[in-house]
């Protein structure tokens, strides 16, 4: 299957110097070399605007080197073009025919896209680079910058892109969107590669800069320039590409689908076409996380398993049968439990559940405000921004995939067409829908909490009665009876410690409790968007829903990712 791309969105001057291209060039192919090696299961993907100068010079090495190149235009190619002349526009016309052009809908432009409405005055036309700029900007895992590193503060200006990858800051147009200046949250979107050039308009870089540098360039106030990529983006890459290795696991299989049932219709296939990212990679993510929930499950049945079946060794050998072969068999169960809990750890397959199932949850809510049409409330933010809201770093990846994933859906003008079937879908249907699902998965773990209950209650009432009845009646017992009693003492609150480790691991209270309380959360959408008289009101109750189960999975993750496997002792 598809693999999650590294994308690489581009900004930079129109006005390079033809002196410093040569140079500009052999920089640009070092840093795509540099990403390949460093890992090789990450495709690039480049993202560029194409206009004269930075963005064309990048497009040019890109597809040279093999790479897939997309263009985002920031309006109708045939209004586009008037802003080119000569070569320029020629470069322009041969290197969108040998990418992938997108156009950016007219809900990113906040106007309608007839050709009479749309400014031709240079002032309004740069608004629309810089919203083709935002767009490229918070989609972008690395912003690839071309830049004298000068701050002029012009709208759709490089420096302006810039600010926006690191700090979502929005043109002067709307500045109740703008974020503070000072973040003290780190997150994993602000990453921009910096090759620096001159510009003919104003000659040389900064004075603290020299044409051909090239450094990493974030917004840490102490070190914002590094000559090697930081660490903490670095794992963020990593696990990435962990996450298209794994997907070899699944290949192959048949995945569960997020497409409506009645998969024949006019409004199932604009799901296919619009979502289709977002399912594919949902299916392969709903199965690895499967996958490493029972290989979870597995090591924590047989971990618990062995260390029951070591204490029982050690209790015979002690107390039954002074047999060389029950205390064999107790190092050969501490062994294999210690075994199976290494390996678990090892191969972090705990985490890797939890992050996929996290991961699952994201793009199924993705894939319904995609399908239903609904828009954030901030024009600076997408459906990956809801994710953790820019909390652990080290999840990044998963935000990271969203912006793959997200790509042609928040290309996709916003509409309501399809809103119902994806009511119907995500929330009310029988088979689907979450508001069914969490209802039979609350009573399911809270019929495993009880039974732990039950079970634990059982053991040590039971080691209470046969303690009490050795207490009792000493002269009734003896011999093997004696030890038999004595044995089955000391095993029940073994067996009783390991149910109730299997319970705190699999966390069924805390799971009864969420499920209870995200079927409340449908329950509601659902009655308020009965209840509902426009459009505008059941797409915000969509959103609001969404961005409740992206909070309560974020904050289920992060409780349980650290949670340990249970860990076995000496027993007897």
């Amino acid at each position: 299957m598809s693999k999650v791309e590294l994308l690489i969105g581009v900004t930079g001057h129109r006005d390079l110097l033809e002196s410093e291209e040569g140079m500009i060039k052999q920089k640009v192919q070092d840093f795509f070399l540099d990403l390949q090696k460093r890992y090789p299961d990450l495709p690039l993907h480049v993202l560029t605007s194409l206009a004269e100068g930075a963005d064309s010079l990048v497009a040019d090495v890109a597809l040279e080197a093999g790479l897939k190149v997309t263009s985002v235009l920031p309006m109708p190619e045939a209004l586009y073009l008037e802003d080119f002349q000569g070569q320029a526009k020629e470069d322009f016309q041969r290197l969108n025919a040998a990418s992938e052009s997108w156009v950016l809908s007219p809900s990113h432009w906040g106007i309608n896209s007839d050709r009479q409405e749309i400014p031709s005055n240079e002032i309004r036309r740069e608004i629309y680079y810089e919203r083709a700029g935002r767009f490229l900007a918070a989609h972008s895992h690395i912003l690839l910058a071309l830049w004298d590193g000068s701050t002029n503060g012009a709208v759709g200006g490089t420096s302006h892109v810039v600010e926006f990858h690191q700090r979502d800051a929005e043109t002067e147009e709307d500045p109740s969107q703008a974020r503070t200046f000072v973040d003290i949250g780190d997150d994993e979107s602000d990453l921009v590669y910096h090759i620096v050039c001159s510009r003919r308009s104003s000659g040389a870089p900064v004075e603290s800069l020299s044409p051909g540098d090239a450094m990493w360039f974030t917004r840490n106030d102490v070190t914002p320039r590094e000559v090697e990529l930081p660490d903490r983006y670095h794992r963020v890459f990593k696990s990435l590409a962990e996450f298209n290795q794994d997907l070899n696991l699944v290949a192959g299989q048949s995945y569960y689908s997020l497409h409506p049932e009645s998969a024949h219709d006019a409004k199932s296939e604009f799901a296919g076409k619009v979502c289709e990212d977002i399912q594919m990679i949902y299916g392969a993510c709903d199965a690895l996380a499967t996958t490493f929930q029972k290989r979870t499950a597995y090591a924590i049945k047989t971990t618990l398993s062995s260390a029951i079946l070591a204490g029982l060794s050690f209790i015979v050998y002690a107390d039954l049968f002074d047999f060389p072969v029950m205390i064999a068999g107790y190092f050969f169960f501490v062994a294999l439990a210690t075994a199976s809990f290494y390996v678990a750890e090892k191969q972090n397959w705990q985490k890797r559940y939890l992050d996929y199932r996290a991961l699952a949850e994201g793009l199924r809510v993705q894939y319904y405000w995609a399908l239903a049409g609904v828009n954030m409330l901030s024009p600076n933010r997408y459906s990956h921004d809801s994710v953790f809201d820019g909390r652990e770093l080290e999840l990044g990846w998963i935000r990271h995939v969203m912006r793959f994933t997200g790509l042609h859906a928040d290309l996709t003008e916003s509409t309501a067409t399809h809103l119902d079937l994806a009511i119907a879908t995500w929330i009310d249907d029988e088979n689907q829908g979450q508001l069914h699902y969490f209802k039979r998965a609350a009573k399911r773990s809270l019929l495993s909490h009880q039974t732990t209950q039950r079970i634990t209650v059982t053991c040590f009432a039971s080691g209470m009665v046969l303690a009490a009845m050795l207490a009792l009646n000493q002269g009734l017992f003896s011999g093997l009876v004696m030890n038999c009693f004595i044995a089955m003492i000391g095993l029940l609150p073994i067996v009783a410690a390991a149910r109730q480790s299997y319970s705190h691991r699999l966390a069924e209270r805390e799971l009864a409790g969420q499920y209870s309380y995200m079927h409340e959360l449908f329950s509601n959408a659902s009655r308020f968007i009965e209840q509902a008289e426009t459009v505008e009101i059941k797409q915000t109750i969509l959103r609001d829903l969404g961005e409740a189960a992206l909070r309560e999975n974020s904050l289920w993750l992060l409780r349980q990712r650290e949670r340990p496997l249970p860990v076995t002792g000496s027993v007897g």
